[in-house]
């Protein structure tokens, strides 16, 4: 196997790649618009295949993320996609190894080149001595989606009694939900509102990005819209108003086979209304009439997130786990320092 620049592919051949190999959840991230959205947010993007002789049967985007003095790490977001032809343990073995030699070589002055492989561990033939995996991890290990196929009553039937009440209770309350095909400056402006007024709520847990994170998100990801592009990533944002005020809002990725809700926001005055659960609603029938299998509510953990677990696995969906974190080390010595420093919750 050899690791080859996908630049000269394209972005439609990969992102078909991407699709047609990766399983339901965090197929965004190996978009090629995903990459884009990096880049604006000052990450350098690479993206890679390996190759079988002239055969792609991984790919991998990473971007590079700056430490002090100079130093750098690569992270390759709920990659490499693995095709699945290439989906048994031996064959995993061979491209992450392949993946691992070719990192060593080209990239001396990174201290880590850090995978993510959409699989739920690793398997026995890696060899894992010159692997790392830490025991934080970055995206969610666990998630929950909620499987669309049937009709509107019978995915709404699935839903815990208490999520069905509040769907009705935001519907007599006069909630409403919009799905705008942009947002501008204003509409941003209203969402870190929003979002600081969540995060006092919540004493500081589950903090956001910044402002600079949404307004790159909004100009390099392109809205939803019609008709379905399941090779191509689009953003939908849905608003949610109560008592004709501003309630809450919702940004929501489409790609593949799957609705992934990213962020979401409330105000404390609002929440009795219930608007967070039917913006969900709102937002899985919109992807249920678009013929998507799937709608992601994201990261569940019932040891970090108590609550928030509690109310995503209240939908009844599926849940997906994945290893987390696999990393190269490159240059082990920085490496450990890294991941010690880390440990003290010092930011490098």
């Amino acid at each position: 196997m050899r690791i080859a620049d996908a630049t000269p592919y394209g972005k439609e051949f990969w992102n078909r790649f991407v699709r047609e190999h990766y399983p339901p959840i965090g197929a965004f991230m190996q978009t090629w618009e995903w990459g884009a959205f990096q880049e604006a947010l000052a990450r350098p993007i690479e993206r890679w295949f390996v190759l079988d002789g002239e055969e792609p049967v991984a790919a991998f985007a990473h971007a590079r993320h700056a430490l002090p003095l100079g130093f750098a790490y690569g992270y390759a977001p709920r990659g490499p996609v693995i095709a699945s032809s290439h989906a048994t343990d031996e064959r995993i073995a061979d491209v992450l190894h392949a993946i691992q030699a070719w990192a060593n070589e080209r990239f001396p002055e990174l201290l880590f080149l850090r995978l993510e492989p959409p699989i739920a561990s690793l398997p026995r033939i890696v060899k894992t001595g010159t692997f790392r995996l830490p025991r934080y991890y970055i995206q969610p290990r666990y998630n929950t989606a909620i499987p669309l196929a049937g009709s509107e009553d019978e995915v709404f039937a699935r839903f815990h009694t208490s999520t069905r009440s509040n769907i009705r209770r935001a519907e007599k309350r006069g909630v409403t939900t919009t799905l705008e095909p942009a947002m501008d400056r204003a509409g941003i402006e209203e969402f870190l509102a929003m979002s600081r007024d969540t995060l006092r709520r919540n004493e500081g847990k589950n903090a956001y990005p910044g402002g600079s994170y949404f307004r790159a998100l909004i100009a390099t990801v392109p809205p939803l819209g019609n008709p379905r592009r399941p090779d191509a990533l689009q953003l939908g944002v849905w608003y949610g108003r109560h008592a004709n005020e501003p309630a809450a809002v919702h940004f929501v990725l489409f790609f593949g086979d799957t609705a992934t809700y990213l962020f979401g926001a409330t105000y404390t005055n609002h929440l009795h209304s219930k608007v967070a659960t039917y913006l969900h609603w709102s937002a899985m029938q919109e992807a249920k009439r678009r013929g998507f299998s799937f709608y992601d509510l994201g990261g569940i953990d019932a040891a970090r997130w108590p609550t928030l677990t509690t109310f995503k696995r209240q939908f009844r969906g599926k849940e997906f786990e994945y290893i987390g974190n696999v990393d190269i080390p490159i240059r082990p010595v920085l490496y450990r320092i890294y991941n010690f420093a880390r440990s003290l919750r010092k930011p490098l």
